[in-house]
């Protein structure tokens, strides 16, 4: 079953489809995903005997030589779809339309974010996108019983940190496995009590990943992640909210609601187009830290500037084109996992960092920048992280994703 809603999961993004909400060729895609993250080190980081192992099991288009068909079948049944869950509103306001988190939601707004509409399209009481909570499904996958550890290790890494549908890493559509029979024999549910996770993940690790070395570029996972749990809760969205809620401030640091940001990002922008810096009335000696450093946490990043009125349009930080082309890259997934992982005793928080580039291929830059300007760094050094303002964020640990985890509790080893 899914303990957090589903969001799209169809053909077409962010809509479910009618006819099937969850989809076998989801599910294989999200296997071989979870495959490669956690079987991928086992070929010293040659990417074609990965490939070759990956479509000798999960398939592949047939000729030239390749395996074709798969051996592993799978099919959905007994799919139920739950209840709709609209996120967002738009209401008037003074006679103008306003988009604002509807109050019967049970969706962290910042999580669902990208289901708003456009400013200029919203009017009041037009109908939004939903969400799917309470979705239920059944799995039967048949394989042959040589490549059992393959299989089952993909579907370990599937139900633990994955989810179906759009927006898993921020928690949308996460499973829980609920029953599990093999040949008409049911199976053990191996969940851990809340209060020995932490050890119980790190075995499961240990039991399901091949910690060799992986291609290059290839998101996986090793035996001692950075990662960190929260404390139980009865409810999945409780942990759910609380994990989204704590990336939002961290996200979104300021002195005061509305006030002046204490991440460097804005003020790098003022000093491109020869505006003077702006710091919150708080900071003594404040200093420049001249990166983009919530690059980190996914792109691409788009920067409005409400207290800057000569700064009309907004800047977008993505990663810059390959040579010889130009077509910039404007998405890279967020390597961080956040989900609810089910106990037997309730639920905790799960915030995981999967081992995968932070950065895009040929860099950063700037869509809003001049050509000269455009190229932009992320990665701070311990000097800058200790820079007033961005100390009072980071605690000078120049590490964005492991300082987000200290925020959960996560204390290096």
């Amino acid at each position: 079953k899914l303990i957090t809603p589903l969001y799209g999961g169809g053909a077409e993004t962010q809509k479910p489809d009618e006819v099937t909400v969850v989809r076998a060729s989801e599910i294989r895609g999200l296997l071989r995903f979870w495959w490669r993250a956690t079987r991928g080190g086992q070929f010293n980081g040659s990417l074609d005997e990965m490939r070759a192992a990956e479509e000798a099991i999960w398939g592949s288009a047939a000729g030239d030589g390749k395996a074709g068909p798969s051996p592993v079948s799978l099919a959905v049944r007994n799919w139920q779809r739950g209840y709709e869950d609209v996120p967002f509103e738009v209401i008037e306001k003074k006679g103008r339309p306003q988009i604002q988190p509807r109050s019967g939601s049970r969706v962290p707004p910042y999580a669902a974010f990208s289901l708003q509409p456009k400013r200029e399209e919203a009017r009041p009481g037009m109908g939004l996108p939903e969400v799917y909570w309470n979705i239920s499904f059944e799995v039967v996958i048949t394989f042959p019983k040589e490549i059992r550890q393959e299989v089952e290790s993909a579907l370990w890494a599937w139900e633990t940190f994955g989810g179906v549908g759009a927006r898993t890493r921020r928690g949308f559509g996460a499973l829980e496995l609920v029953a599990c029979e093999e040949n008409a024999k049911p199976r053990d549910i191996d969940k851990p009590f809340s209060k020995d996770a932490r050890q119980w993940l790190l075995e499961k690790l240990q039991e399901q990943v091949i910690d060799g070395v992986w291609p290059d570029n290839v998101p996986h996972i090793k035996h001692r992640p950075l990662f960190t749990l929260t404390r139980r809760e009865k409810d999945p969205a409780t942990v759910w909210k609380y994990l989204i809620e704590k990336l939002q401030t961290f996200r979104q640091k300021r002195h005061k609601k509305y006030g002046l940001s204490l991440w460097p990002e804005a003020n790098v922008i003022r000093k491109v187009h020869k505006l003077s810096l702006k710091w919150p009335p708080n900071v003594i000696n404040p200093r420049l830290a001249g990166k983009f450093p919530r690059a980190h946490l996914g792109l691409p990043l788009i920067f409005h500037m409400p207290h800057d009125k000569r700064l009309k349009e907004d800047f977008t930080l993505r990663g810059q084109s390959a040579p010889g082309s130009d077509k910039p890259i404007d998405r890279l997934a967020s390597p961080l996992i956040l989900r609810p992982l089910p106990c037997r005793d309730g639920y905790v928080g799960l915030a995981l960092v999967l081992e995968t580039p932070r950065e895009p291929p040929h860099g950063l830059e700037v869509d809003g920048f001049p050509f000269n300007q455009k190229n932009v760094e992320a990665q701070l050094t311990a000097e800058e992280a200790r820079r007033e303002p961005l100390q009072r964020i980071l605690n000078g640990e120049p590490d964005v994703l492991k300082a987000f985890l200290k925020t959960l509790g996560w204390k290096e080893e």
